[in-house]
């Protein structure tokens, strides 16, 4: 199942490289600050449609087309197209594909694929994590002071920025340097690899 997921991660990647070339975006918000392009709903069709032809029976849980039951619900694909959209549209490249199969709710399987480093990370339950063909393990470090701290601020609603602002102002006093980069995905894949 995994080399499925990789399959479907690579060809919306390129999908995602294509239409970087190739300009033109067809942009709209869904909501202040959270934008969708063509580019983020051809990606996630071609990534079902990978999986699909694979495992016909399978349900999805899709950013773009919502959810979609199949006839072996126990099996639930998880699917971010283009995680980091706004980055993308800026040509800002920290964006990923992110794809997970929870299996009996139960996550066995994930990928997140950078398509713009093509660096693949890889996960199986039990099986360990993978950035490409290296087995990846967490940072070493035990002190926050010698921590470089990744974060997301809410980007949607804002009513409570001056409570983010003061934790961060909080957490920048305390560690080596905060890092908010813009694709949750990608930022969790870098922690779990160091």
């Amino acid at each position: 199942m995994l080399n499925i997921a990789v399959k479907a991660a690579r060809r919306a990647g390129a999908l995602i490289n294509r239409a970087l070339l190739e300009g033109g975006l067809d942009i709209r918000a869904k909501n202040r600050n959270d934008f969708v392009t063509q580019v983020d709903r051809a990606a996630e069709q071609a990534i079902i449609d990978v999986i699909r032809r694979a495992y016909p029976e399978h349900s999805f849980v899709a950013e773009e087309s919502g959810a979609s039951a199949g006839a072996r619900p126990e099996f639930q694909w998880v699917i971010d197209p283009l995680d980091g959209t706004t980055n993308f549209i800026h040509g800002f490249p920290q964006y990923c594909v992110s794809i997970a199969l929870e299996h009996k709710a139960v996550l066995s399987q994930a990928v997140v694929y950078d398509p713009a480093k093509n660096e693949l990370f890889t996960a199986s339950r039990g099986r360990g994590a993978y950035l490409d063909d290296r087995r990846m393990r967490v940072s070493k470090c035990a002190q926050l002071a010698d921590a470089l701290v990744g974060t997301g601020f809410p980007f949607k609603e804002l009513a409570r920025i001056d409570l983010y602002m003061r934790q961060l102002r909080t957490l920048m006093g305390a560690c080596a340097g905060v890092r908010r980069a813009g694709a949750a995905a990608l930022d969790l894949a870098y922690v779990a690899a160091g």
